[in-house]
């Protein structure tokens, strides 16, 4: 090889390396998101009730997540911790609150 195609295929290396780098990065960034945005896996109690307990409507969930593009698991949590925060209301305001909290969370 010349001197110049030495230094082409370096370059070349060098790029294909960066761009390998990126795609490890993004892959761990999204690990990390899907972690974050995983509710705990304790028990999850408030006001003294089991948040496991408390049934929540499919389509509330489905509601937060096309709005506010957040797991399925994210949703099902919120709605649960408005609703036993507001026992007794009904699904419309427990689904406002679930969205004021993963708005402001």
């Amino acid at each position: 090889m010349t001197s110049a195609a030495e230094q082409e295929a370096k370059q070349l290396d060098s790029v294909t390396d960066m761009v390998q780098e990126k795609e490890l990065d993004a892959s761990k960034a999204t690990e990390a998101m899907a972690a974050l945005s995983r509710p705990g896996t304790e028990v999850a109690t408030t006001n003294g009730t089991d948040l496991k307990t408390i049934a929540v409507s499919r389509e509330s969930i489905a509601l937060l997540v096309e709005q506010l593009e957040v797991t399925e698991d994210v949703a099902t949590f919120a709605l649960r911790e408005a609703a036993a925060s507001l026992s007794g209301q009904d699904e419309n305001e427990i689904v406002a609150e679930a969205l004021r909290q993963l708005i402001t969370s």
